[in-house]
């Protein structure tokens, strides 16, 4: 692991749990930890799988689609790339975005990159009860990904309002591709208590890396609007930085994957 990785107790317990989620009890018992685990987040299954088809806690939280969701194709609209709530969305400003409202962070150090004063940012939190796969918005060229390794802290309501500079602490996997209208999108998938693994599917070695590590693409990798990018293992946080996207979204909002959210200001 990097010198520059920091330690933290959070990073151990999400480490224990990481090993009991993915640990398969026998059918019985395994049955029963996932229904309680559904009954105490209030999970609606109504679009995945049956409980018994889980064999571990970890495959009930990556639970797919049994059948994907309609959405608009059309590339002028945005999508919710996941399931969850809006913690905040706004527009950048001094290469500065908000993680929750009081409490503003740095861009450069959360992408290693800075932005201009178009951008607009948007948080969504996903719940333990929530969907955790998640998928691109709009189409998408991927041309640079970048793996910082970090903290586990939770990003729930709470420690956002307690911990400045959260989303910069955290481990998190940052996304740098290309719209279709030739602007710098940035998707970035934010690890958390118990979600210590961070899975992309166009690199598949990401999601047991322990080192921070840079992929760059001389052929950009498309990926179309509504496709899986990758999953949590349990949830956590998206942030996405887009530029000329004209969002309607409010503080606590629920969205859906596939619900839009934005429109192309022409």
């Amino acid at each position: 692991m990097d010198k520059g990785v920091i330690l933290h107790y959070t990073n151990l317990i999400s480490q224990i749990f990481e090993k009991l989620s993915c640990f398969a009890f026998c059918s019985k018992l395994q049955f029963l930890i996932n229904k309680t685990y559904v009954k105490l987040f209030k999970i609606d299954l109504e679009e995945f799988d049956t409980l018994q088809s889980y064999p571990t806690l970890d495959a009930l939280f990556t639970r797919s689609l049994v059948k994907m969701r309609s959405f608009d194709k059309r590339e002028n609209t945005l999508i919710s790339p996941c399931d969850g709530m809006i913690m905040e969305s706004g527009v950048c400003k001094g290469n500065m975005a908000m993680q929750i409202k009081g409490k503003s962070y740095g861009l450069r150090d959360f992408i290693h990159q800075d932005l201009d004063e178009h951008y607009s940012f948007v948080n969504f939190y996903l719940s333990p009860r929530d969907y955790h796969r998640f998928h691109a918005p709009v189409n998408l060229e991927v041309k640079r990904i970048e793996v910082i390794q970090g903290m586990l802290l939770s990003v729930n309501e709470r420690s956002l309002l307690k911990n400045d500079n959260l989303f910069n602490k955290n481990k998190r996997v940052v996304l740098e591709c290309q719209d279709d209208f030739g602007n710098t999108f940035y998707y970035v998938a934010i690890g958390a208590l118990n979600v210590g693994k961070i899975q992309i599917n166009i690199e598949s070695e990401i999601v047991n890396l322990k080192m921070n590590k840079i992929y760059e693409y001389k052929n950009p990798i498309k990926i179309k609007k509504g496709e899986e990018i990758g999953c949590f293992h349990m949830g956590s946080t998206i942030v996405i930085l887009s530029k000329n996207w004209e969002y309607d979204l409010k503080p606590r909002e629920k969205v859906l994957f596939g619900q839009q959210i934005a429109k192309y200001k022409e």
